[in-house]
């Protein structure tokens, strides 16, 4: 099938083998000392793939071992080599390192690395190990917002038209991609959903496939400042040449710029115009011009059962993907037309006297945040709070004006929210989610809707969204289970 890709006609064999040159030996890892640094998902991880490829592993946290004990007596049962130096990251767990994995909550620029940097020994994330001793070709996807989606449709696609082998999606998502690496061959699909974070501690990562979905301020209570938060996204490319293939946003200007950085070939989708090549929206439908002789009309944004541009602009990433891989129109239409969207993203929980609930605990900065509030019709009363990422909220102050009679706010933010956005509604702070959902439901008249937007982090409350998304869910069926507690009529 050929593409045209700014003005060539290509015609990938994108099932091929993938073959870069690792960073490491065949045989590195055996007998090496490599101290991993943070024991979350990834760095759990990261470790048992360590402990399989033959390593010498050494688990640091700040967290003391009271705090970790569950995960901590796993390991050990089952990997009776790993030692652990819990509750700090000494000096001198650093000086016999041959290798550093970062779990993405660990900031690589923590002054203790140098030790580990001045001998000239890497400091790479859970990703980049995975990465090198993956088999399988990777398409990774990156981006402010919409990873998770773009990540899911992609995988759902790709499953229903890619023959050759298993098509696996880890990362950012939720399962580490060292869980998967070992199992994969040459002929699998890696989709890989990655963060800045992650993107931060890459050194080799290259993947066939990249995709740039937009780059907007986040994270900038890790990031310095937006450069650097910029500089992190680029990598997801630092590594591709002309062989390889990067899908980028045509609507989103800092997406956009990233043809003339990347030496892979460009493919450029738009939900607002139609392009010259690529993916685009023509009279109402998802539409794919491949040269003037075949264009291919996908479905009608409106069998989409995923509301909201941001949506629509995943979905047509997620085609581009597809037909990239050989996928047919129909196959593609097919996904498009079942996808109900994601758990804690926009997810309808429950209605109960006409006042319906919505679980977007996946929103954790304002760019989300704006997204659902646009996406959404009628009154809307706001859960909003939790860990400020040095958030910016002016650019959801019309909007709540317009769309939220009520704010409940939640979390260590409160204070920074109330002064941002508290003269533009009504506001009143909760100190649990329950006491949110109840004061929300208080509130409420027949036919608002309850959103659960944080625009934060989770940390200051919850383990991660999910669990933030997961009470939310369980408190508002807990509690209209009950009878006596639901409004009269």
């Amino acid at each position: 099938m050929a593409f045209l890709v700014l003005g060539l006609v290509h015609r990938p064999n994108l099932q091929s083998t993938l073959k870069v040159d690792k960073l490491y030996p065949e045989g590195f890892f055996k007998n090496s000392h490599v101290v991993v640094l943070g024991l979350a998902r990834s760095g759990e991880s990261a470790a048992r793939l360590l402990c399989e490829l033959g390593a010498s592993v050494l688990i640091s946290d700040q967290k003391n071992e009271e705090q970790l004990v569950n995960i901590v007596s796993v390991l050990r049962s089952e990997y009776p080599q790993i030692r652990f130096h819990l509750g700090g990251h000494p000096e001198e767990i650093f000086r016999s390192a041959d290798l550093v994995v970062l779990s993405p909550g660990v900031p690589a620029n923590m002054p203790v690395l140098e030790i580990a940097r001045k001998r000239g020994v890497p400091v790479i994330g859970e990703v980049e190990l995975a990465y090198n001793v993956c088999r399988s070709p990777v398409i990774a996807i990156t981006g402010t917002k919409g990873k998770s989606t773009t990540s899911t449709l992609a995988g759902q696609i790709l499953s229903k038209g890619f023959k050759k082998g298993n098509v696996i999606v880890a990362g950012n998502i939720g399962t580490p991609l060292s869980k998967y690496v070992l199992g994969l061959s040459e002929s699998d699909l890696l989709v890989l959903e990655i963060s800045s974070f992650q993107l931060e501690t890459t050194l080799n990562f290259r993947p066939k496939v990249s995709v740039i979905l937009n780059i907007m301020q986040d994270h900038i209570d890790r990031h310095s400042d937006l450069k650097e938060y910029i500089t992190a996204k680029h990598r997801i490319f630092a590594n591709q040449t002309q062989d390889d293939y990067t899908i980028l946003n045509a609507d989103d200007e800092r997406s956009y710029a990233c043809a003339s950085l990347t030496r892979a070939k460009v493919i450029f989708y738009s939900s607002t115009k139609k392009l010259d090549s690529g993916v685009y929206m023509e009279n109402g439908k998802i539409t794919a011009h491949l040269n003037d002789a075949n264009t291919i009309s996908i479905c009608g944004d409106d069998e989409l059962r995923i509301s909201g541009r941001h949506n629509l602009e995943n979905a047509l990433a997620a085609t581009a993907i597809g037909l990239l891989y050989g996928v047919t129109s129909d196959d593609i239409r097919n996904v498009l037309n079942s996808f109900t969207g994601l758990e804690h993203a926009l997810e309808f929980v429950s209605e109960v006297n006409g006042v319906r609930f919505i679980n977007d605990s996946k929103a954790t900065n304002v760019i989300s945040l704006k997204a659902a509030l646009e996406s959404m019709d009628g009154r809307i009363i706001l859960i909003i709070g939790g860990r400020d990422k040095g958030n910016d909220y002016t650019s959801v102050i019309s909007l709540i004006k317009d769309k939220v009679p009520d704010m409940i706010i939640i979390g260590e933010s409160a204070e920074k929210i109330q002064d941002s956005l508290g003269s533009f509604t009504r506001s009143h702070k909760a100190a649990t989610m329950k006491d949110a959902i109840y004061k929300a439901f208080e509130v409420a008249h027949p036919g608002d809707s309850v959103l659960l937007s944080p625009a934060c982090a989770s940390f200051d409350m919850f383990t991660d969204y999910a669990e933030r998304g997961r009470i939310f869910k369980e408190t508002v069926q807990t509690f209209f289970s009950k009878e006596s507690l639901i409004k009269e009529n």
